[in-house]
């Protein structure tokens, strides 16, 4: 399952709110979106998920529904080869993670997101090059399973992580808030904080969603909570999410 790259495992851009809107031209907007590898892949995500919501929903008809499996099948294709050399930035990561003074579960928590996310980006190398003809297709089966268990890892590390952000940051509100009773205005500081909630917050429910599509790769489509429409509904949901980030940080 190619669940969302997670940016969310970064820290999400602290942006005014509303500023999305300020004022850039639009073509100009998009030319800067479409020219993040981000960008294209969380696109082409939305057209997956959307061919795979079509397909579990029983509506195409006969002669269309191989014709959207087949164009799902190869945007999943593309996305992976969107993908090479990605699992850098989680190395990245988790250099800097263990270069800055934290607690020792704190640490285990970004080694599981880091760890896992970035085992997970460096096999679907090797399962896209399967897919190519260039690697045995055997090697990408194998590949696949010990991809998704790393890739369960990273999300329950991530998603713990977040939620003790979106409380830290949510004290700090209450915080200033009271100290802002004392004075006359409002605090901008405040406002900004409430944004980065907000972002936070997003992210958290991107996770979960996503969290939820590799847990149905897990149990390999069977069982409680891996409807075929349950999971392309959680897919569009953190696509839609994602996109919306990215826009608003580019």
């Amino acid at each position: 399952m190619e669940a969302e790259t997670k940016p969310s495992q970064k820290s999400e851009p602290l942006l005014p709110p509303n500023s999305c809107n300020d004022g850039r031209d639009f073509l100009l907007h998009l030319e800067a979106y479409l020219a993040r590898r981000d960008g294209v892949d969380k696109l082409l995500k939305i057209a997956r998920y959307a061919a795979k919501i079509a397909i579990a929903s029983s509506l195409p008809s006969q002669t269309l529904t191989p014709r959207l499996k087949s164009f799902e099948s190869s945007v999943g294709l593309s996305r992976k080869a969107f993908r090479l050399g990605k699992f850098v930035q989680d190395v990245n990561a988790l250099r800097d993670a263990a270069g800055r003074p934290t607690s020792y579960v704190d640490f285990l928590l970004s080694a599981a997101a880091y760890g896992g996310e970035g085992v997970y980006y460096f096999l679907e190398q090797v399962v896209w090059l399967s897919k190519v003809g260039i690697l045995s297709p055997e090697l990408a089966r194998s590949c696949q399973t010990v991809s998704a268990w790393a890739e369960l890892i990273g999300y329950v590390g991530s998603i713990t992580l977040k939620v003790k952000e979106v409380r830290k940051i949510r004290s700090t509100i209450e915080s200033r808030r009271r100290i802002a009773e004392y004075r006359d205005g409002d605090d901008v500081e405040i406002s900004k904080l409430r944004h980065k909630l907000l972002l936070k917050q997003l992210s958290l429910v991107q996770d979960l969603a996503d969290g939820l599509m590799v847990f149905g790769d897990v149990r390999d489509g069977k069982g409680f909570l891996t409807d075929p429409l349950l999971m392309a509904s959680a897919g569009m949901l953190s696509a839609l999410i994602s996109t919306h980030k990215n826009w608003t940080s580019c």
